[in-house]
């Protein structure tokens, strides 16, 4: 009978510790399901702004190649 009393005391406890890490992992889910939202949005900005870096370097360089056509231009009249 003892044995039995010791098992259930510890059946008792592992589902006290089975109920407070559920309770644990639903507070760490709601916790960070607000943060992804937010990595979401700022992974988004990111590739928004990595795509308007990549549009002005572009735009850059070709005023880089008319800029230095037009110094050809002028030291070809000089």
């Amino acid at each position: 009978m003892e044995l039995l009393s010791q098992l259930e005391q510890k059946i008792q406890s592992v589902v006290l510790q089975r109920n407070k890490l559920r309770e644990e992992l639903e507070r760490v889910k709601t916790e960070y399901g607000g943060h992804e939202t937010e990595i979401q949005q700022l992974r988004r900005r990111i590739e928004d702004m990595q795509s308007e870096n990549a549009a002005l370097l572009k735009e850059r360089d070709e005023i880089k190649q008319q800029v230095e056509s037009i110094l050809k231009k002028l030291e070809a009249l000089a």
